[in-house]
């Protein structure tokens, strides 16, 4: 907003136009990211890309067996499950940059208080406002 309390639609423009940059780096910079999980207390380890691939798939040999295909199968699904979480996480830390550029173009756009009592209105002595 200008000093005039009018909003200063040239400003909010090139506001947007760097945000719209910063997204579109943030969105790069998130298909490069990797999260590794574990299972198993780290017998088994998976690293996820910031597409949600399986990257790297680790497992301990200690676990692999033959009569008992179930629990590796849980302890690869813990682990892609826990690399999910963190490229969650690390996601969710690169976007909050971003709205918090929004949310301060956003305040641009909200009247500020000038300590005016804002309109009044006529009522029962006198005026009161409303």
């Amino acid at each position: 907003m200008t000093d005039s309390g009018q909003i200063d639609f040239a400003a909010l423009a090139g506001q947007a136009r760097r945000m719209e940059g910063e997204v579109a780096g943030v969105e790069q910079d998130l298909s490069k990211i990797q999260a590794t999980g574990y299972g198993g207390d780290g017998l088994v380890t998976a690293t996820v890309s910031g597409e949600g691939r399986i990257v790297s798939l680790r497992i301990d040999p200690s676990v692999i067996d033959p009569a008992d295909a179930e629990t590796l199968s849980d302890l690869v699904i813990k682990a892609v499950d826990s690399a999910n979480q963190a490229l969650q996480e690390q996601r969710a830390a690169s976007v909050s940059a971003i709205t918090d550029g929004l949310q301060g173009l956003l305040e641009g756009l909200r009247p500020r208080e000038t300590g005016h009592p804002g309109p009044r209105t006529r009522g029962g002595g006198g005026f009161t406002a409303k």
